[in-house]
């Protein structure tokens, strides 16, 4: 009776903490089995608006973007996603380029899930010029959840399901035993983990996150050079892990009883020692584009309570700043600002 009762109890944690965070019971959204991800969303890539096009094949250009919720979009109207607004800046260019851009992003993706799904778009489709990931917080958070350098969403449930049938008779159990090794108890561990628990810097586990994230970086990198496409890396940017001053009506704005990154001094800690080992270990490389402090000018609330996902204000000025990045790389002729549009 006290396991059920703390299994009840941690089930009952974990959906409340849900609903504050994502306004509903479960974490991430509805998913369907895909043989290349593990998983992706049930309804597909999301609509990019703003998108254009030209009957003359040279006056076009195309680029995926991949990321987590983030880049999706965490709002109920697609041509307000950061893809969309991306798309609106890039089509006001003088040069008479059509920009269709393709919107992979997928709740609860970190990179080494994006660099699967860039695998499978790349064997199913024509490539594209340019290839941006946008990451950083999700490679943080499922680190911290299981301080394993390969975790992603789904991790514990979907290496229960394989590895438990075999680890005791009672693996026999199949089903059940998969529950027991994806509890809720488990699960609200791992949460306590991620927030609770300070990360060390000198264990294998982060040593490799870095190497191994670095190693994926850098072949995604040849991969795209493979196919002529240019490949671009947003290190995006968090409340937690910025460093600079906020004017203090955007701070006053964001701030709740749950989002206060003063208070919740582990959670930042926890945030920022990873993310900063990967920025630094990643600033060098010509892909790299280092967003951590690029909302610190805002004047108007960017997060949501969670300190990651964007409000339209905030997947605005990311728009603007990503537009100004591809502009210079891209070598287009651009507004200086178009944020009004």
């Amino acid at each position: 009776m006290a396991v059920l009762a703390v299994e009840v109890l941690s089930f009952l944690a974990i959906t409340v903490t849900n609903y504050i965070f994502y306004g509903h019971a479960r974490e991430g959204s509805r998913a369907v089995y895909d043989a290349y991800t593990l998983f992706l969303q049930e309804h597909g890539i999301r609509p990019t608006a703003f998108n254009a096009q030209s009957d003359d094949p040279d006056k076009n250009k195309y680029i995926w973007i991949f990321g987590g919720s983030t880049m999706r979009g965490s709002t109920d109207f697609s041509d307000r996603t950061i893809p969309s607004c991306i798309s609106m800046l890039l089509n006001s260019n003088r040069d008479g380029i059509n920009f269709t851009i393709i919107n992979f992003g997928t709740n609860s993706f970190n990179s080494l899930l994006e660099t699967k799904y860039l695998q499978k778009k790349l064997i199913d489709i024509q490539p594209p010029d340019v290839i941006v990931f946008y990451d950083g917080a999700n490679d943080v958070k499922y680190f911290l959840e299981h301080r394993d350098p390969y975790a992603h969403h789904g991790y514990r449930r979907a290496k229960a399901l394989i590895e438990s049938y075999y680890k005791s008779w009672f693996g026999l159990l199949k089903p059940l035993n998969a529950a027991v090794y994806a509890s809720f108890t488990k699960e609200l561990y791992d949460k306590v983990m991620q927030v609770g628990v300070a990360v060390d810097t000198d264990t294998p586990e982060f040593r490799q996150l870095v190497d191994a994230t670095e190693k994926r970086y850098d072949h995604v990198n040849k991969l795209a050079g493979s196919y002529g496409a240019r490949f671009v890396l947003f290190w995006q940017p968090t409340l937690w892990t910025e460093d600079c001053q906020v004017a203090g009506s955007a701070k006053a704005g964001e701030k709740s009883i749950i989002l206060d990154d003063e208070r919740w001094l582990t959670v930042r800690n926890n945030f920022t020692k990873p993310y900063v080992a990967l920025q630094q270990r990643l600033e060098k490389k010509d892909y790299f584009v280092d967003f951590r402090d690029v909302l610190c000018s805002r004047q108007v609330p960017a997060y949501k309570p969670d300190g990651v996902h964007l409000t339209d204000e905030g997947r605005l000025l990311i728009a603007e700043s990503i537009a100004s990045v591809l502009k210079e790389k891209l070598d287009l002729d651009l507004p200086d600002s178009i944020t009004e549009q």
